[in-house]
């Protein structure tokens, strides 16, 4: 198993088409099975795998996500780091923001620290600081390339605008949004960068773990779970979203591929600029995951996964037909947490 590399944006660099986002294994999601040795062993696991892109903030703990990435990357040149500055932790859940240049200087050389490395790889922009114009910002992050603390730039958005802006001052390298077979709100973006050369990090591929299948609208999220506090993650919704899972298990099962191998081999056909920025703190997750890179999907199952009515073409080549075509138009809206 190792997982086909892309480059990452027309100015950028190799990595693997499926990465590893590492957010929540400090946090966030099922916050009281935090076993760090386990996250170790599951970085260390990917990049033997080809995953080679690991994601983190330092702001995810805070600071301890990418205390515990160098510890796991410690001699190991296959990493690429990507790490974001901007926000600094939620305040009465609000997103607390600081993108002042003063900041963004001093915050790389304590990520260089904590990652126990010489250069990042990919330093974001994690979010718009409303208080300091985003070009200051951008020529800030600049500085720290052209002081070869830092080799390229991404931002996280979901604005073409913000993107098309930072360019005039910069070149982005990478743009992190949302975006899967369940929230399709970014397509134009994800477009838009792909005509211009510019990578796209697909951040919750498979969902926050719905595209699995795994998740019923029985499930119940500890009140320290993100998910408890997301509409999309209310019984109702779940229920009402369970059509897309028999999809992809349909899709999956010409193929023999679990559901979340099917959603991650579709977001990897939208384009050769996108890569799955998947999430897991889990090995087993994690080789699941990877295999997903070997998933030829066919034209026929692209069609059928967005939506096309193609029962009379399964019907003719001798599969059962699944009697329904999902309205994906229902998730081209979804929202998300902005420092998510």
């Amino acid at each position: 198993m190792h997982v086909a590399p892309r480059r990452l944006g027309s100015c950028g660099f190799e990595v693997g088409q499926i990465g590893l986002g590492c957010m929540s294994m400090t946090g966030v999601y099922d916050v009281d099975q935090r076993q760090d040795d386990r996250s170790e062993h599951t970085i260390r696991r990917a990049l033997d795998s080809g995953i080679t892109l690991l994601d983190t903030a330092d702001s995810y703990g805070p600071f301890t996500n990418e205390l515990l990435i160098g510890r796991a990357i410690a001699g190991n040149s296959n990493a690429v780091i990507s790490t974001k500055v901007g926000v600094t932790g939620r305040s009465d859940g609000a997103v607390l923001r600081n993108a002042h240049p003063d900041h963004i200087a001093t915050a790389c050389d304590a990520s260089l620290r904590r990652l126990q490395v010489d250069r990042i790889d990919l330093y974001n922009l994690h979010a718009v600081d409303p208080h300091v114009p985003i070009a200051e910002s951008w020529a800030a992050m600049s500085q720290l390339v052209q002081a070869g603390k830092v080799r390229a730039l991404g931002v996280m958005t979901d604005d073409v605008q913000v993107v098309n802006q930072l360019q005039q001052v910069f070149p982005v390298t990478a743009v992190m949004t949302q975006f899967s077979l369940w929230s399709q709100s970014s397509r134009g973006l994800i477009n838009w960068c792909g005509d211009r050369g510019i990578g796209v990090l697909a951040k919750s591929p498979l969902g926050r773990g719905f595209l699995t299948g795994t998740i019923t609208p029985t499930r119940k999220f500890a009140w320290t779970d993100l998910r408890s506090k997301l509409k999309e993650f209310n019984a109702d919704a779940l229920a009402a979203d369970r059509p897309i899972i028999d999809l992809l298990k349909a899709v999956g099962r010409r193929h023999k591929a679990a559901p979340g191998q099917v959603a991650l081999a579709w977001l990897l056909a939208q384009g050769n600029h996108v890569i799955a920025l998947t999430g897991t703190k889990r090995p087993d997750h994690l080789e699941e995951n990877a295999r997903a890179s070997d998933l030829q999907l066919t034209e026929l199952d692209l069609r059928q996964l967005n939506g096309d009515d193609v029962d009379d073409e399964l019907t003719a080549l001798g599969y059962s037909v699944l009697g329904y075509r999902p309205n994906l138009s229902i998730n081209s809206s979804r929202t998300r947490p902005a420092s998510a």
